[in-house]
Order: structure tokens, then C-alpha cells, then sequence
């Protein structure tokens, strides 16, 4: 597996695969980015894991981007092709974005090995969430579209995260045959085991993920503002790391509520994080109403729902085709006053609430990891190469 992040902190997905993948009975590698600290090589769960001389960086401008993703492209290429690595690959899996890392995948493809092309985001989409309005941004929405189409057509498969994404791929860039849909689903294996007694009444709202400017934290912060004349024992905790970090705790110090909101800004690794999340009051998702969220299906929203935590959602078409009014409380993406007066109904209404909370679980069941991870592992087991090896020798992904 190749992906350009951290891994296994920031790569759920990834680690989640994995752990399918290992437990199929292939030997897995990932080739990831190296965090200040970490060790180039070590063995994390039985996962092999290489980790580049480069740093992934949110924010910057698109040079600097372009640069760090060349970069890692470059040397995982290297890293990958080389002899050394000990390693004659069955099936290489990128994981975009960028989508041109596909190209790591070029020298295994020619010794035999077949590549899956795993999408989390629409790159076009993605580039235009974060430089819309740039010069020169046409021509980089081309450039991305034509690769995507490239990156499909080398691939012997391709993943994606939902429905949504897989008929957009199927729209423009590969044929529905060669699609799978393999969501981010909670590998429940990761939940605490045992409730976690907490000391304090307050009302917890609860972020996790990614803390940047499209995800609407700042617009969280406002609408908390605004709730805590009616329910001043309210906490706001938000717990993730990302180029937007310092601009919520500056709206919290403006609106006088940084004493109540807590977010440190650093990455944590799942388990973690869902200890966290347990007995949270509401898990909110305050996804702004760009280009690239109106497709957003957050892994955050089945770990609420798995938690058994009442769920507040910016209303957008993906999440939306998912689960409906009765099993989420939706309020108008990007409205600040909206999510204030949701998040003020879960507090005011707890068993309308709670029916919400058990009909989401009963929604959930079809989307449930179990059978995502049986879809995956046949995708990989039908491209392992016609040839294979004896079972004396390693059938590394």
C-alpha cells in the first residue's frame, strides 16, 4: 500500500484495510510519510511500514503542494522498485490523493503485480476546495481530471468510499465494472470494551478529524457561542490536528469561550480517540457547503453512531442518501444560527434524541465493516496474479 499521510495515525481507512488484508493471509507493506519522530521502518501490527523523508503538510501554496506530493511520488517509486525491498509484490494498492502516485505503481505492474487504485477524494474536487479562484485554476482542474482518467485506465481495479463517488468515476473516468465500492465503516474491533465513568453532568459536544477551514470548525465555534446562555454547562471538544487549528481557538478566545472549548491540535491514534468520543452529548459534523463536501462521507459519523451518540449534520446530498431525518439531526450546511438551534434540540429533546440515535443503528447495519471488508478482500484475492506463488513465498500487498 502506498499513501501519501501518516500512517497508522491519520489513515484509518488504510489500517483498516490492512488489518483485512493480513488477516486474509497476505504480507502487507505500506509506504507512507515520515512525522517528526517516527522511525523509518518498523513493524506495526504485523504491518510492515516504510516511512519517506517527507513531512505531509496542510496548508501552503500549490507549489509547495506540488512539490511535497513529487516528492513523496519520487521516492516511493524508488522505495518501492528497488531490490532490496526484499519483496516480489502480488497486488499494489495507491491510495490517492495525489492521483498521479499511481505511477509507484508502474515497475510492479510490469514484473506482474496488479494495481488497485483506492479514490477517498475526487482530486479536481479536492484542488478546488482549497485553490478555487487561483490563476491558472482551469487549467489544473483539466490537468487533474485527465489523470484521474489516466490513473483509472492503468489500474486493474478501483476503490472508492460510497456510491456517490463510484457513479462520478463511472461518469468520467472508468468503467462501472472495474468499480468497488468499500466504505469507511468502523472496524468495531476499535471500540472501547467497557464504559467510561465520567465525574461531570456537562453537555459534551464533540468534534474528531481533520481541523481545516472547509470543515466548518469555525462555524462550530459560533454556533456553541451562541447555545451557552441556554446551557452554560455546555463543552466543546474538538480533537484533531490541521492547518485551520489556530484560527478556531482565535474565534474561541474572540467570542470568550476558549475557557469552555478544548482543542489541542494534535493527531491521536483511533483507539484513542474513541475513548474520547464515549458519553459525548452530540458528535456534531459542520461540514461547510463546498464542492468537494457535497460528496463528504465521514467516517466520524458511523463512529457516533456505533457509540451510540446523537448525530448533528450540516444537511448535504451524500450524508443526506445515507440516513434520513428520523435516524440524524440535520440543520442548513454553512448557517451557524441552524446549527446552534440543533444542537439546543438534542440538549431540550433527549428521547426524540434518543429514537434517532436507535433507528441510525438500525440504518448502520448495512454499512457495517464486515461486509465492506468482504467486498475488499475478493477484490484482492481476484487480482492476485494468475501465476501465483508457492505458499512458501510471501504474497505481500
Amino acid at each position: 500500500m502506498v499513501v501519501h499521510g501518516p500512517y497508522p495515525i491519520g489513515e484509518p481507512r488504510v489500517a483498516r484495510q490492512a488489518r483485512a488484508a493480513l488477516e486474509a493471509g497476505f504480507d502487507v507493506d505500506v509506504v507512507a510519510t515520515r512525522r517528526q519522530g517516527e522511525p523509518r521502518s518498523e513493524v506495526v501490527d504485523g504491518v510492515r511500514v516504510f516511512r519517506l523523508p517527507v513531512e505531509h503538510r496542510r496548508g501552503g501554496g500549490i507549489l509547495r503542494v506540488l512539490r511535497e506530493y513529487l516528492a513523496f511520488t519520487a521516492l516511493a517509486t524508488f522505495q518501492i522498485a528497488r531490490p532490496s525491498a526484499g519483496r516480489r509484490y502480488a497486488v499494489v494498492q495507491v491510495h490517492n490523493p495525489p492521483d498521479f502516485l499511481i505511477a509507484t505503481a508502474i515497475i510492479p505492474k510490469l514484473r506482474g503485480a496488479r494495481i488497485v487504485f483506492d479514490v477517498h477524494d475526487l482530486a479536481p474536487d479536492l484542488f478546488a476546495s482549497r485553490f478555487d479562484g487561483r490563476r491558472g485554476g482551469a487549467l489544473v482542474d483539466a490537468a487533474l481530471r485527465q489523470t484521474e482518467r489516466l490513473a483509472a485506465r492503468l489500474a486493474d481495479a478501483v476503490v472508492t468510499v460510497h456510491e456517490p463517488y463510484r457513479q462520478v468515476l463511472i461518469g468520467r473516468s472508468a468503467p462501472a465494472s472495474k468499480v468497488t465500492v468499500v466504505m469507511n465503516s468502523l472496524d468495531e474491533s476499535l471500540l472501547p470494551q467497557a464504559p467510561m465513568h465520567r465525574e461531570d453532568s456537562d453537555f459534551r459536544v464533540f468534534y474528531h478529524g481533520t481541523v481545516t477551514a472547509w470543515y466548518g470548525l469555525e462555524l462550530l465555534v459560533d454556533a456553541f457561542a451562541s447555545i451557552l446562555p441556554a446551557l452554560p454547562h455546555a463543552r466543546l471538544e474538538i480533537q484533531g490536528e490541521g492547518d485551520a487549528i489556530e484560527a478556531v481557538r482565535d474565534r474561541a478566545q474572540a467570542l470568550s469561550v476558549d475557557s469552555r472549548v478544548s482543542a489541542p491540535g494534535t493527531y491521536l491514534p483511533q483507539t484513542d480517540v474513541l475513548a474520547l468520543a464515549q458519553g459525548a452529548s452530540v458528535g456534531v459534523i459542520p461540514n461547510l457547503p463546498t464542492k468537494l463536501n457535497r460528496f463528504a462521507l465521514s467516517s466520524k459519523l458511523f463512529e457516533y453512531i456505533a457509540l451510540g451518540i446523537p448525530v448533528v449534520s450540516a444537511d448535504l446530498p451524500t450524508i443526506r442518501a445515507h440516513f434520513d431525518d428520523s435516524e440524524i439531526r440535520y440543520f442548513r450546511a454553512g448557517d451557524a444560527e441552524s446549527l446552534a438551534e440543533a444542537i439546543l434540540d438534542v440538549a431540550q429533546n433527549p428521547r426524540d434524541a434518543a429514537e434517532r440515535v436507535a433507528a441510525a443503528r438500525a440504518r448502520y447495519e448495512e454499512y457495517r465493516w464486515p461486509g465492506n471488508a468482504a467486498r475488499y478482500l475478493a477484490l484482492l484475492d481476484a487480482e492476485r496474479p494468475v501465476n501465483r506463488q508457492s505458499s512458501e513465498e510471501a504474497q505481500p500487498v
